[in-house]
């Protein structure tokens, strides 16, 4: 009876084995190759080093933005990569940039305060000089306190309370650990959101930025009614750190002047105004705007080779725009370089994949998805609706990184589990590096929610998470130093594994229920 048992056993096993690894053909040779040309001959440090230090930051539409695109499309058309091209996708809105500006306290000690605009803001008058007046308004209920009060005033927007002495203890970098992936891995509801939060559903994230926008919205509206000179917020992060971001109306003559200071400065400022000790501030800012609002998109591709699948599209993509504190290196060039060097490798390496592979860099991503999002509007299909046009049945997976330089530790499933056994056989190969984690949590903001969206299968990969969300991200240390290089190295590897297999199967990706 135990010999037939066992007999039996090892049959089962065999068959079970056989059936689980006969769906994915996974061919380890061309792994690598994949992995000899990313890890040996890596040129990604070279083009992201030329993409942040040359243009700096990318600000959606302004001059810089278009140079890179520009340069971009040189760069990947050397590498061989076909119809490479900056793809018009729709109107944005007023380029614009800073030509000069300061920010000082002189009294009752001199400090140059560290400090950067809002992008979007219009110049001050010259250089103006005051006291700052603080205020605290976070909705329409609060403006009649200080209406008629703000006319010509530099108005110092919100509270910086005292910091956890503890937090100081704690690291700024890190890699994820074995028992948060753990509990990634064994996670159930999609619902509960990833390493950043997200959402399921784009049209639920979306109605939830657009009440927040209108929010932010009316109370600028309201400063800038009123005549204040300047606008003054601390930034989030702490030790001399400035996030800045911008307002989101693209007229400059909307919009008040702004700017992010450190919070250091900011808490001292208010301080000295909590006990009535006179500050004086001086400062002034000149900014530039721009006509052209076309948006555009970078697009380049590795033509199909098989004649029934050439016309299927496997995207890779990331956010090739970036707020102006810093030069946007690791948010996001570090994920568009990853995606450039993925092709470059498959070219290299000489690989013909059956169906098309191609990439997309997306340009107003930190507005409000506007690259991703008319892209797909122009080509796919409506996200709003889940309404697809024809070519979104051609179009068989989208793959996004925008979480940071951080090393590729898996995927999110963004609630198709039915991808997670083909996802499970493409990490295999890089098991040994970390990268195992297939989570049915989801992550939001970023540009896969809008391809989700209309039921192409949209992916984000897990990624670790660095000093990405404590000191980076939308920062002025947001730099080429701010990146990991041999990160990038193997999630280039990674990225060119997904898309050449997905490229490579007999069948497309499976798909998610949609609305249609």
């Amino acid at each position: 009876i135990m010999r037939k048992i066992i007999v039996s056993c090892l049959l089962l096993t065999f068959l079970f084995t056989n059936f689980s690894f006969s769906q994915e053909k996974i061919d380890e040779q061309t792994i690598a190759k994949i992995k000899a040309e990313g890890f040996q001959n890596s040129q990604i440090m070279d083009t992201l080093g030329y993409l942040v230090d040359v243009f700096g930051p990318r600000l959606t539409n302004s001059p810089n933005i278009h140079a890179a695109q520009e340069w971009t499309v040189g760069k990947m058309t050397s590498w061989g990569l076909k119809n490479a091209k900056s793809e018009p996708w729709g109107t944005f809105g007023n380029g614009w940039e800073v030509e000069t500006y300061s920010f000082e306290m002189t009294a009752p000690t001199y400090d140059r305060i560290i400090a950067m605009p809002f992008a979007w803001s219009n110049s001050t008058n010259g250089e103006i000089t005051g006291e700052p007046v603080f205020v605290s308004i976070s909705s329409e209920k609060d403006f009649d306190k200080y209406r008629g009060k703000l006319n010509g005033k530099i108005v110092f927007s919100g509270t910086v309370t005292v910091e956890d002495p503890d937090s100081r203890f704690k690291p700024f970098s890190k890699r994820t650990s074995d028992e948060k992936l753990k509990g990634m891995s064994q996670a159930i509801d999609p619902k509960n959101g990833g390493e950043f939060g997200g959402s399921v559903d784009y049209a639920e994230e979306e109605v939830e930025w657009l009440e927040s926008l209108s929010r932010a919205s009316a109370v600028n509206k309201f400063f800038v009614d009123e005549g204040i000179a300047a606008l003054v917020r601390p930034s989030r992060f702490g030790n001399g750190v400035v996030l800045a971001q911008g307002y989101y109306e693209f007229d400059p003559a909307k919009n008040a002047p702004g700017f992010v200071i450190s919070r250091e400065q900011y808490a001292r400022i208010q301080r000295l105004n909590e006990r009535k000790i006179p500050v004086k501030l001086r400062l002034g800012l000149k900014t530039k705007t721009y006509d052209d609002k076309t948006g555009k998109n970078v697009v380049a591709e590795i033509p199909g080779s098989d004649p029934k699948l050439k016309d299927e599209v496997v995207l890779l993509g990331g956010h090739f725009d970036s707020w102006h504190a810093g030069t946007g290196a690791a948010d996001n060039a570090a994920g568009c370089v990853v995606m450039m060097e993925a092709l470059r490798i498959l070219q290299a390496t000489g690989l013909k994949p059956r169906r098309t592979i191609r990439i997309a860099l997306w340009s107003g991503e930190e507005q409000d998805y506007y690259g991703s999002l008319n892209y797909v509007k122009n080509h796919y299909g409506d996200p709003w609706t889940g309404k697809r046009k024809p070519d979104a049945d051609k179009l068989v997976a989208y793959y996004n990184l925008d979480n940071g330089s951080g090393k590729i530790r898996g995927i999110y499933l963004q609630g198709n589990e039915a991808v997670r056994p083909i996802f499970e056989s493409y990490l295999k190969p890089f098991n040994y590096l970390g990268a195992e984690t297939i989570s049915a949590l989801n992550t939001g903001g970023t540009d896969h929610m809008v391809f989700d969206a209309i039921g192409v299968p949209g992916f984000q990969f897990i990624q670790d998470p660095l000093d990405y969300d404590s000191r980076v991200h939308h920062s002025n240390l947001d730099v080429f130093e701010a990146v990991q290089e041999n990160d990038l190295k193997i999630n280039a590897v990674i990225v060119a594994v997904f898309a050449y297999q997905t490229a490579m199967r007999d069948e497309k990706i499976p798909r998610k229920p949609t609305k249609q």
